[in-house]
């Protein structure tokens, strides 16, 4: 847990942006089994990459996760940020419900990497955004690129010199600190005592459904994993275009850990609709909401004392790790 001040409030305030409420979710498209053959094949007859990228949505309020293969190259960050660009961006992705990041006619002409901190030098098109887009556009780079191993922040420069951003984003270099899709909840009322929380909700766009995390600000505790749990159950923040997998109407009873494995114990009425599908969704958002959390790498879930039951012939793990194939996009490669 990290602890803020008051100037966090500001940049929330300058960065924050509304959104419509989500009618009824359309059918997932995505992969939702763990089964191999439900899953996205890598490409067949050349070297591709399963790469994780942060693009906007169609109306610039979010930025979600999608990964797509892409072909192997040396300098493959750089590569990877070529991809971004509106017109380059994999054929994949097209009428994924996702946008380009980065301006049409942008080229890196540079990206360099020392002591973790990447140095990416774009042509002047680079600036060529509207300055309501930047908090987005930035996360987006700095999101996609933290995503190797070796990049722990970024470093933007425009034709080989410090830039000023249009939307007026004076922080650098830039790093994950501040959240993705960040929000502050309602019961925050000191900012200078608070905890981040990353949590997992889904995101319908078009016929595509995602697991979309969300940056959630609240109050600081001293135990963060019950907080997760408490802030999980009670679902999106409202006004959010988002839902959730987890049922309603369930409480928190206790929550066990021994060592990596975590057990929740959740009381309530569960009546599960959805089938396999609603069985998989509900796993796959606690357990890439619970591993999130340091040292966390297994959960299961009681409901009543009891694995929860979705019906005849549909599964629900007695436990479950970590899901290695979400928001992979069909077809990729």
């Amino acid at each position: 847990m990290r602890k803020t001040f008051i100037g966090f409030l500001v940049l929330f305030l300058l960065f924050s942006a509304g959104c419509s409420l989500l009618p009824q979710a359309p059918a997932n498209q995505l992969p939702l089994s763990e089964q191999e053959e439900d899953r996205p094949q890598e490409p067949q007859g050349a070297n591709f990459r399963e790469t994780l990228f942060f693009l906007p949505d169609a109306d610039w309020q979010f930025l979600i996760p999608v990964r797509v293969y892409i072909p192997w190259e040396e300098g493959i960050a750089k590569a990877t940020l070529r991809y971004c660009v509106e017109g380059q961006m994999p054929a994949a992705l097209s009428g994924q419900g996702v946008d380009p990041l980065l301006p049409a006619g942008t080229e890196i002409l540079g990206l360099s990497i020392r002591d973790g901190r990447a140095r990416v030098d774009f042509s002047r098109e680079f600036l060529n955004y509207p300055p309501e887009k930047e908090r987005l556009l930035l996360n987006g780079i700095t999101y996609t690129l933290t995503e190797f191993p070796t990049i722990k922040e970024v470093e933007i420069l425009v034709e080989g010199a410090a830039v000023q951003f249009p939307g007026g984003t004076l922080t650098e270099p830039l790093r994950r600190e501040l959240g993705l899709n960040l929000e502050v909840d309602e019961a925050v009322t000191d900012f200078a005592e608070t905890g981040r929380i990353t949590l997992f909700f889904l995101y319908a766009t078009g016929e595509n459904v995602y697991f979309l995390p969300v940056t959630r600000v609240v109050a600081e505790t001293d135990d963060m994993l019950q907080k997760t749990v408490e802030e999980l159950l009670s679902g999106p923040a409202r006004g959010k275009k988002l839902f959730t997998a987890v049922p309603g109407g369930l409480a928190l009873q206790n929550i066990q850990q021994e060592g990596a494995k975590v057990t929740l114990h959740l009381s309530g009425d569960f009546f599960p609709e959805g089938g396999q599908v609603a069985a998989d969704r509900f796993w796959q958002q606690v357990a890439l909401t619970l591993t999130e959390i340091e040292g966390i790498e297994e959960v299961s879930v009681l409901i009543n004392g009891q694995v929860p039951v979705f019906g005849p012939e549909i599964d629900f793990p007695a436990s479950f790790s970590r899901p290695q194939k979400w928001n992979l996009v069909s077809g990729s490669g």
